[in-house]
C-alpha cells in the first residue's frame, strides 16, 4: 500500500490499474465489444473477426472470419441472438450463439458503424453520413429513417423502452421515443464529435467523445452537462455499471473511472502503451474488457483498481498459511492474512508465484487478487464485494506446493 501512496503523491490523476491483457488470436483491430449477462459477450473488427467468450472475457474464442470487409458494431439481444454491422454495407445475424452467421446489406461501399436493438424485432443501425437503418422484423429488412442530418453518424443505443439516442460528429445528438420512426434534434452542448453512450438507469446517462468530452444527464437524455476529465483524448467508449461506477476508453491507451457518479474521473494505467481502445464493456462494478488495437483485449475483476493486497510485518514466516476471513459473514467487504515463506530453492530477493483466487458457490472465478509473484512475507489480502449477491464464496491460495481453500459468506 505504500507504494500506491507514493504512485498517488507523484501523479495524482493516474492510479496503477488491474486490467489483464487477454489473448485474442490475432492482431486485428478490434472495434466493438458487447455482453448479453456477465458471462456471455462477442466482439467484433478487422478481417470480419467475431470473437466470442462465455466467461466475462477471461478467455475468447473466434466464431467468424472474412477477410473482405471489416465489422464495426455488434449488439447481443441475449446469449444466442446477436447483430453484427460493418463496412461495406454488412449487416450479419446468429440466432445460435455464433455457430452460423446469415448475411444482409448491399454491396455499397457504405460503412455501418453501430447497432442497437429494442427488442427482438426492433432495432437501429447507424453509419456513414445520415445512414440510419431501422428494422421491425428481426432484421430480416431494413429501411431508411427519413429526414435524418447528412452527418457521420457514429453510435446509436436504445436506453430504456421506445427511447433511443443517436451521437454523430460536431456534437449531433438526435432522440426518438417512438422506437426510430421519428428524431428529433437534442442540444448536446458541444461541438465535440460524439462516440460513447452508456445508460445506468431510466434516468442517469453519460456520453464521451473527443478532446475528452464526458457530458452527463440525469433526466433520460433531455439535458446534458459536461464532467471534468484529466485528459483531452478522444474518448470512443463509455460503460457505467450503476449510476455511480463507469469507465471511459480511447486514443493513447486512455482509461479512465469514476466511482461517484463522474464527480470525479481519474486514469488508470494502462498495461499496452500508444494504442487506441474502441470499446469499453464493464459487467458489473468490477468486471469488464475493453478491446482495441493490435487484436488487444484487457480484463478485469477489480474495476481496474489496484488489489488490495499489501505487506504487513517484516519478519519472514517459516511455513504458507492462509486465514479465515475476518469478518466472516460480512458486508460488503473483508480480509485475511497469508503467509509466503523463504522456500528451499528460492534465493533472498526473489519472489514466489502466488496465485489468490475468489470463487462463487458453482466453483466458478469471479475475481483473481493476486497472480504473480510475491516476496517472502506476511500479506494481507482485502475484496470488496459490492458487485456480488449475498451467499457463499470461496478464496483459495496456491503458492509454490502450498493450496489451501476457505469458505466465506456475504449477507447483504
Amino acid at each position: 500500500m505504500k507504494t500506491i501512496l507514493l504512485i498517488f503523491l507523484i501523479l495524482p490523476s493516474i492510479v496503477i490499474s488491474q486490467w489483464q491483457v487477454r489473448p485474442s488470436g490475432h492482431t486485428d483491430i478490434i472495434y466493438s465489444a458487447a455482453f448479453a449477462d456477465i458471462n456471455n459477450g462477442m466482439a467484433c473488427g478487422e478481417a470480419g473477426r467475431i470473437l466470442k467468450t462465455v466467461n466475462g472475457g477471461l478467455t475468447w474464442s473466434q466464431v467468424n472470419q472474412n477477410n473482405q470487409y471489416w465489422l464495426g458494431g455488434i449488439c447481443m439481444m441475449s446469449s444466442s441472438i446477436s447483430c453484427a454491422v460493418g463496412y461495406p454495407q454488412k449487416i450479419l445475424r446468429t440466432t445460435n450463439s455464433g455457430g452460423t452467421w446469415s448475411q444482409q446489406g448491399g454491396a455499397n461501399f457504405i460503412p455501418y458503424y453501430s447497432v442497437s436493438f429494442k427488442d427482438a424485432n426492433t432495432g437501429l443501425i447507424s453509419g456513414y453520413v445520415g445512414t440510419l437503418l431501422r428494422t421491425t422484423n428481426s432484421g430480416q429488412t431494413w429501411a431508411q429513417v427519413p429526414s435524418i442530418p447528412q452527418v457521420s453518424l457514429n453510435t446509436v443505443q436504445f436506453i430504456g423502452g421506445s427511447n433511443a439516442i443517436v451521437l454523430g460528429f460536431y456534437g449531433l445528438m438526435l432522440y426518438t421515443t417512438d422506437a426510430g420512426i421519428t428524431f428529433n434534434n437534442l442540444s448536446s452542448g458541444t461541438t465535440a464529435d460524439l462516440y460513447g453512450i452508456s445508460f445506468a438507469d431510466a434516468n442517469t446517462g453519460f456520453v464521451s467523445g473527443s478532446n475528452g468530452t464526458i457530458l452527463k444527464t440525469v433526466d433520460g437524455g433531455v439535458s446534458w452537462n459536461p464532467q471534468t476529465t484529466p485528459v483531452v483524448n478522444t474518448l470512443n467508449s463509455i460503460s457505467f455499471a450503476n449510476a455511480m461506477t463507469g469507465n471511459a476508453a480511447g486514443y493513447s491507451s486512455v482509461i479512465l473511472r469514476t466511482t461517484n457518479g463522474g464527480e470525479l474521473w481519474y486514469q488508470q494505467q494502462s498495461p499496452v502503451s500508444n494504442t487506441t481502445w474502441y470499446s469499453v464493456v464493464l459487467t458489473s462494478p468490477l468486471t469488464g474488457v475493453i478491446v482495441g488495437g493490435g487484436g488487444t483485449i484487457l480484463y478485469t475483476t477489480t474495476g481496474g483498481d489496484p488489489i488490495g493486497i499489501e505487506p504487513i510485518g517484516s519478519a519472514v514466516p517459516e511455513r504458507f498459511s492462509l486465514s479465515q476471513n475476518y469478518p466472516n459473514p460480512f458486508n460488503p467487504t473483508t480480509n485475511f492474512e497469508f503467509s509466503i515463506p523463504l522456500s528451499r530453492g528460492v534465493s533472498e530477493g526473489r519472489g514466489v508465484f502466488v496465485n489468490l483466487t475468489i470463487y462463487d458457490a458453482m466453483g466458478r472465478v469471479i475475481e483473481t487478487l493476486q497472480n504473480g509473484e510475491l516476496k517472502p512475507g506476511v500479506y494481507k489480502a482485502d475484496w470488496n464485494a459490492s458487485g456480488y449477491p449475498s451467499g457463499v464464496y470461496f478464496y483459495r491460495l496456491n503458492a509454490g506446493s502450498f493450496t489451501e481453500t476457505k469458505k466465506m459468506i456475504l449477507i447483504k
